[in-house]
């Protein structure tokens, strides 16, 4: 997915005008609407950081680079398992398996 779409994807999720999603990042609709139709990308990093933050989501997943919307809470995850004994990683990676195996017979 391109950033047009993400953005376009994220506005409606939020349901959006392009007017009220340009105030909120102090940009005018009409810029939203060249964004949006992939005519124009943003030239100003503080944009990028300014949808990114509104949206909640990272730079990677607005700019189309990873479909994580999550970033922060992914580090975390990481972070607490890095910190736990190697017995208890592995006991966690054998439920997280076995709860994905159980997932996909599901589908």
């Amino acid at each position: 997915m391109t950033f047009s779409d993400r953005l376009r994807q994220l506005r409606q999720e939020k349901k959006m005008t392009q007017t009220v999603l340009g105030r909120a990042i102090d940009i005018s609709p009409r810029m939203i609407s060249f964004y949006e139709s992939g005519n124009h990308f943003p030239r100003d990093e503080i944009i990028l950081k300014r949808i990114a933050d509104l949206f909640e989501v990272s730079l990677d997943y607005l700019l189309g680079h990873s479909d994580l919307r999550e970033e922060d809470s992914l580090k975390k995850l990481c972070g607490t398992y890095r910190s736990l004994p190697a017995a208890d990683r592995k006991t966690i990676m054998d439920f997280m398996e076995f709860l994905a195996a159980q997932n996909h017979h599901q589908d």
